[in-house]
Formats: structure tokens, C-alpha cells, sequence
């Protein structure tokens, strides 16, 4: 069934939290700045869509991991979903982006050439630690995701990424995902229409799925568990394969910058959790108790086959990509 587009206006807060989130990018070659102290600096600018993974990058830019790689960082205003970081990374305008493994995926699949050259965020092996669950009211009385045959559903994009977990949670619970009516909705639309009736679930991105339930609203599954019960990889930093094989020095700083935020955050999450309210414009407490991703998840084929195999299964790709050449190697 073809998803389709709601449109309403979004709340200045949505706004704020959209704009203030995000990552964004620029032109491949990257260019030079001298500080005061006479330290050539190579300035970037790297795409993200709105997720709270993105708080890594910036805690590990506060703490100079990119300063002593040679890197200056830049930020800017976010993408609607992944498809769109994908579509700058490709165009030249960002060096790197960030997205879910399945955007990268299917723009490959298209005959774009990336690379992945880092994790971003990873799932846990445990049903209670969903940051992208299927959010339901109580009211209706749903037991399981084959209940929302004949429903609608929202995601933030038609054929991305939480398009892909609710059919593939469908599936596991036994149901036909081609019965459900798949709605694009932006994610800080998705709570309210739930609220209104207008929709009977939404496939949630943190922190919309801790707002709906300290609203009262229910999570039906784990989707992320459905795919697998291991740990698997869910979002990926990517470049174009031309532009790491044209100045791979550059991405190996690029990566052991990331790869150093990572880790850091893995170690202090408190921190991370602190730096959120201010660059998301949510409160401290819903900060605090949001749910994260595993920041510890390898970029490996073993990692990536999850994902790839719920793509094929729910139709988002006609089959499996080779999972070995996707991993840049410097």
C-alpha cells in the first residue's frame, strides 16, 4: 500500500528542537583555517537528520577530538530523513553524513557509490532498551503488531528506515503489513495525531517515544528487537567512495575523530545526557531519562546483515548488498 502525506503546521518548539539538533555538511575537499596559535585547522561540515545520536558528535567536538585530529567541525540546519543527507553526501555538498545503514543501502543499490567509515548507533540484546519502538494508545486495545491491520501508522518517511521496522514488526507478530496504511508524518507530529485519533500508531525516534509514554501512550514492540536479538547496526557515518579515495588521510582523521566520540560517550553518558537539552531545546528531565543507542555497536558485516535482511524481507530493497565492500577500509 502507498504511504501517504499528512501534512500539518509544525510547533515553533518542533522547530527549535529540529534546528538545534542536527549536523549538517559540505563540499568534499574540505578547506583550511589558521587559528590564533598557527595550527592549520581542515573545516568540515557533516549531515545528520534529527536524532539524539547526533549529541556525540558534538560532545566529542566540545572535548577536541576533531581539534586534535586537525578538524573543525561546523553545524547547521537538519534533514528530514536520511534519504536527504544520502542526496547531499552524493551532490558534493557534505563530506560526511549520518543516517540509518538502509539509506545507505538503497542509494547503493541506485548505483551511487558509498562507503561507510564509521558506526553511529547500534541496538541493544534487550526488549526493554527500544529507541525506536511502535507507540500505540491504550485505549485501542492492541495486543500485538498484527493488530494494526486496517490501521494507520505513521513514519517519518515514506520507505526509509522506520517504514521498514513497523512492516517487519507486522511480520514478526504474523500480520500482513500490506493491510496497514503507512502515513508520512514528521516525528514531532506523530504524538499529537496519535492524541487526536487521526493515527492508531507511529514508529518512534528518540525522544518522541519517552514523550509518549510519560503521556501515557504505550509501546506495542520493540522493533528493533524484532529484527534481531542481537545487537545490530542501526545508523552509519558514510561518504562517497570517490571523495575517501581522493584524500583518505582526511577521512582516517574523520574517522579516528568519530571513532574517539564514540567511545567517550560509551564511558560518560552522563555528559551526553547533559549537552541534549541544549542543543535539542527539550527539558533536562526528558533528557535524562530518553532512551539512547548503543554507542559500542561494531561497523561489521555481522552487524549490518540484521538490517539488510529486514530490508529485503519487507521490500525496501530487491536483495542484499554486498556488506564487505560497503566498509570503507583507509
Amino acid at each position: 500500500m502507498k504511504t501517504t502525506r499528512i501534512r500539518r503546521p509544525i510547533a515553533f518548539g518542533a522547530l527549535a528542537f529540529l534546528a538545534t539538533i542536527s549536523l549538517v555538511a559540505c563540499a568534499a575537499g574540505g578547506s583550511t583555517d589558521t587559528p590564533a596559535d598557527g595550527n592549520s585547522l581542515t573545516s568540515i561540515k557533516i549531515g545528520s537528520i534529527p536524532v539524539t545520536d547526533a549529541a556525540v558528535v558534538v560532545l566529542g567536538d566540545q572535548h577536541g577530538f576533531f581539534k586534535d585530529e586537525g578538524l573543525k567541525v561546523e553545524f547547521g540546519n537538519p534533514a528530514a530523513g536520511g534519504s536527504s543527507v544520502v542526496a547531499a553526501v552524493i551532490a558534493g555538498e557534505y563530506q560526511v553524513g549520518y543516517s540509518a545503514t538502509l539509506s545507505v543501502f538503497q542509494a547503493v543499490a541506485g548505483g551511487n557509490d558509498l562507503t561507510m567509515i564509521a558506526p553511529a548507533s547500534g541496538s541493544f540484546d534487550d526488549p526493554a532498551k527500544g529507541t525506536n519502538d511502535l507507540i500505540t494508545s491504550p485505549k485501542l486495545g492492541l495486543k500485538s503488531a498484527k493488530d494494526l491491520e486496517g490501521k494507520q501508522v505513521a513514519v517519518n518517511a515514506a520507505g526509509g528506515f522506520a517504514e521498514m521496522l513497523g512492516k517487519n514488526s507486522v511480520l514478526e507478530a504474523g500480520g500482513d503489513p500490506g493491510k496497514v496504511q503507512w502515513v508520512q508524518l514528521g516525528f514531532p507530529d506523530q504524538l499529537p495525531a496519535l492524541q487526536s485519533g487521526r493515527i492508531q500508531g507511529f514508529v518512534a525516534g528518540e525522544p518522541f517515544g519517552t514523550l509518549a509514554r510519560d503521556e501515557g501512550e504505550v509501546t506495542l514492540t520493540n522493533t528493533l528487537y524484532d529484527v534481531s536479538h542481537d545487537e545490530w547496526l542501526l545508523g552509519t557515518w558514510f561518504a562517497s567512495r570517490a571523495a575517501t579515495e581522493k584524500n583518505p588521510q582526511l577521512f582516517e582523521k574523520i574517522q579516528a575523530a568519530i571513532t574517539t566520540s564514540l567511545k567517550y560517550s560509551v564511558a560518560h553518558e552522563d555528559e551526553l545526557r547533559k549537552i541534549i537539552p541544549d542543543f535539542a531545546g527539550i527539558d533536562p528531565k526528558i533528557a535524562g531519562s530518553i532512551r539512547l543507542s548503543n554507542y559500542a555497536t561494531p561497523l561489521t558485516v555481522q552487524t549490518l546483515e540484521p538490517m539488510a535482511d529486514a530490508a529485503v524481507r519487507t521490500g525496501l530493497l530487491e536483495k542484499k548488498p554486498d556488506l564487505e565492500a560497503l566498509i570503507w577500509k583507509p
